[in-house]
């Protein structure tokens, strides 16, 4: 039985209302209505008035305190009520978290609120919990992320790897293509030397093959240089006279734009090509490293965005 439940049964048994509780201790039914719900705890003052009033110790609050009074309240007189009660003297108040009566040398803390050392070590148990758990939370975020990180380091490690057996296959085409022609053809046959630059031409154009076809898949300078051509040229206006000569003269002149463009823009196209394709074999290396270095750094934000 909690403090508020003692406070009504006491009410009860001395045939008082809320109203009328209230108006003996200078508070208000609303308060008394709240102790007897446990909504709130009247301070020490209050209890003493209310052990007064009814003729019971302080004790009788505390848990298990209703064991050492009568069960006849009523039938008990102030002297030996007085005499079963416990010492005021020794009780400072009553716990704001347990409502237990606190004698000396059971509180915790008396400022800014009165608090037993048994609750004091529930709230520091209860505290440390908390951290534990938030700590376990934390490790198990940072063991998500490193997850994901691996996640998005292994998929860029895979598309990596795909890009270089690409690469190979045409490599492969065309090392292949350029040995069977030194090996087949006649001329080359009797010619040793001649096979033998055959054979470095299937090395070197197989090697080309292979870093330009890596580099356009995963990017880098191979392939912002292979797709720097293409670019429309504007051409001016053309004056012209308004008479069949000139209106002949604006349309040659017309097609012979049209004609420039196109081969400017197919001749810029081809430039970049073979620019990329010949500077690829230099720039492999270092453009693999580069991969690798961002690969070591991938994030799963990096996976996300790319």
């Amino acid at each position: 039985m909690n403090c508020g439940e003692k406070i009504a049964r006491l009410r009860k048994q001395n045939n008082m209302t809320q109203a009328e509780l209230g108006e003996a201790l200078s508070v208000t039914y609303q308060a008394v209505s709240k102790w007897e719900r446990s909504e709130s705890l009247p301070d020490f003052d209050t209890i003493s008035r209310i052990s007064k009033l009814f003729q019971v110790p302080i004790s009788y609050f505390e848990e298990g305190g209703e064991e050492q009074v009568a069960s006849d309240m009523t039938a008990t007189t102030a002297d030996s009520a007085t005499s079963t009660a416990t010492p005021i003297a020794d009780i400072i108040g009553m716990c704001v978290h347990c409502g237990k009566v606190v004698r000396e040398g059971e509180e915790e803390t008396k400022e800014p609120k009165l608090i037993c050392k048994a609750c004091a070590e529930l709230a520091r148990q209860e505290a440390e919990r908390r951290i534990l758990a938030e700590k376990r939370q934390q490790e198990l975020e940072k063991q998500r992320k490193q997850d994901r990180d691996n996640f998005a380091k292994s998929k860029f490690r895979k598309r990596r790897n795909i890009a270089l057996i690409i690469a190979a296959i045409p490599a492969i085409i065309v090392f292949l293509m350029f040995l069977i022609v030194s090996l087949t053809d006649a001329e080359m046959i009797q010619d040793k030397e001649l096979q033998t630059a055959g054979i470095g031409c299937a090395v070197v154009f197989g090697i080309v093959a292979f870093t330009f076809t890596s580099q356009m898949i995963w990017g880098g300078v191979v392939r912002s240089v292979c797709t720097g051509g293409g670019k429309i040229l504007g051409m001016p206006g053309v004056i012209f006279s308004l008479s069949p000569d000139g209106i002949i003269f604006l349309i040659v002149v017309k097609i012979l734009q049209f004609f420039i463009v196109v081969f400017v823009f197919v001749a810029s196209i081809l430039f970049c090509i073979f620019l990329a394709m010949f500077i690829s074999p230099f720039t492999f290396i270092p453009s693999l490293l580069w991969r690798n270095r961002e690969i070591r750094k991938a994030t799963a934000v990096d996976l996300e965005e790319f």
